[in-house]
């Protein structure tokens, strides 16, 4: 009864808005088909943003916002055809990979909006919140930190969202501009704690990496039988895959450590 009542609470002022463009439509059958796969009882409206193409499926609703300006101004136009105060910014290479469970991710965004935030990253990568405590799923990301502001799977009060939003930027300038013009406000944003890297409330994969088609993920979309509508993409380099590897792990083990020993001080180890 109590989860039930927190995802009825946060069905109606949360949408997810799948940011996309024509060009990028090939991706768009297997993010909807890993979506609905695992996320069957998503409780949220779902929105896919592009130029001029729809998705022919009932579940998604389309933005269409004409010929291309550029990143954020594109959004923006996407935005506004929202009426919901909370979006759900999911970029379309970001597939899911695994269950989600609806309870947890509402409980998630509840506890933000409770607690007057502006933005909470739903997947488990950098930037990680340091946290003594394991049981804790979420913490505040501090002002000055490294891409404070993301695009991946994010939720944003869309006031705030606007408020950092400026046209004429590209996803990579927003993150790094954004990150900065977030330091001026006065909402908190949040994001996964490394305690739920093993299991986090989203399980995913990365598409595209630098335009080409990630080697892990190759993987997982022919187990999943979605490899053939992507083969006409360039494959990851290796070159570029152990390089992304080797920087992962290294980020990996400084913020566990720091993570180990915040618990081990408290005592919540």
């Amino acid at each position: 009864m109590g989860d039930e009542h927190i995802v009825e609470q946060s069905r109606s002022d949360v949408a997810i808005l799948v940011v996309s463009c024509d060009i990028y439509r090939d991706l768009w059958y297997p993010f909807f088909y890993c979506f609905f796969k695992y996320w069957p009882d998503c409780p949220y409206p779902i929105y896919l943003g592009s130029n001029f193409t729809r998705y022919l499926d009932s579940r998604v609703q389309p933005i269409l916002i004409g010929p291309d300006v550029d990143y954020t101004s594109n959004l923006i136009a996407m935005i506004n055809h929202i009426n919901q105060q909370w979006i759900i910014l999911w970029i379309e290479d970001r597939v899911l990979s695994a269950p989600v469970d609806t309870a947890r991710v509402a409980n998630l965004i509840r506890l933000v909006q409770n607690q007057q935030g502006g933005h909470l990253k739903l997947i488990a990568n950098h930037p990680f919140a340091l946290v003594a405590d394991p049981t804790q799923e979420i913490g505040e990301i501090p002002k000055g930190t490294r891409y404070r502001v993301c695009m991946t799977v994010v939720l944003w009060r869309k006031e705030v969202l606007l408020k950092i939003l400026r046209p004429g930027e590209t996803a990579w300038q927003f993150e790094r501009q954004g990150s900065k013009r977030s330091n001026d406000l006065d909402e908190k944003f949040f994001c996964l704690t490394w305690w739920t890297k093993r299991n986090p409330p989203i399980s995913h994969q990365h598409l595209i990496i630098r335009g080409r088609l990630s080697l892990d993920t190759r993987r997982f979309l022919k187990q999943e039988g979605l490899l053939d509508g992507l083969r006409k993409r360039p494959l990851q380099t290796m070159a570029s895959y152990w390089s992304l590897k080797a920087r992962i792990a290294v980020a990996d083990l400084s913020v566990q450590l720091k993570s180990w020993f915040l618990s081990a001080v408290s005592g919540k180890g």
